[in-house]
């Protein structure tokens, strides 16, 4: 991981990230101005399962994997979050830790936010703040969607191993 001082340099990737698509070039900038932005490399590890945070953060270049530790030690692949996402919302409503590994797919530029910036910004400008939260509170939402597809899917699998099962004890007993 590398800390980018030149954050003026991805102005045009700032206008693509959702979060930032309804805001003024000056209002994007006073949330860039006060956040970090790093440089991570390829397969570089940007968030621990684990710990604890109170930022946003948004891929401004690159793609990210989501992965989980299950007890066996093992990481379990979840999903991929493409350029102009945003991924760690649970850390601006909620102190928890975070709920999976975020690793780098190639060479990356992570916009970091703290959850005090963005309280400020709502507080000093409610119109936009507004839409802000409403793109956060979006995002979530597909996210949970996905989930709740996944586990549809596994449900119906369950369903039809069951009927699998059935099948083969009603040939076994004759």
């Amino acid at each position: 991981m590398k800390v980018i001082q030149e954050k003026r340099a991805y102005i045009e990737e700032y206008k693509k990230i959702s979060i930032f698509k309804f805001m003024s070039a000056a209002e994007i900038m006073y949330i860039v101005n006060e956040s970090e932005l790093f440089h991570y490399s390829d397969k570089e590890k940007i968030v621990n399962q684990g710990d604890i945070a109170h930022n946003i953060l948004v891929i401004v270049k690159g793609m990210v994997q989501v992965n989980v530790m299950q007890g066996t030690g093992h990481d379990v692949y979840i999903c991929s979050i493409e350029e102009g996402e945003i991924f760690g919302e649970a850390g601006m409503f909620l102190q928890v830790r975070r709920t999976a590994n975020i690793v780098s797919l190639d060479e990356s530029v992570i916009l970091s936010i703290p959850r005090k910036v963005l309280m400020d910004f709502i507080k000093e400008n409610p119109a936009t703040g507004n839409k802000l939260l409403l793109v956060i509170i979006h995002s979530l939402l597909k996210k949970l969607r996905g989930t709740n597809q996944e586990l549809a899917f596994e449900k119906m699998c369950e369903f039809q191993i069951g009927e699998l099962d059935n099948l083969l004890a009603e040939l076994s007993d004759k």
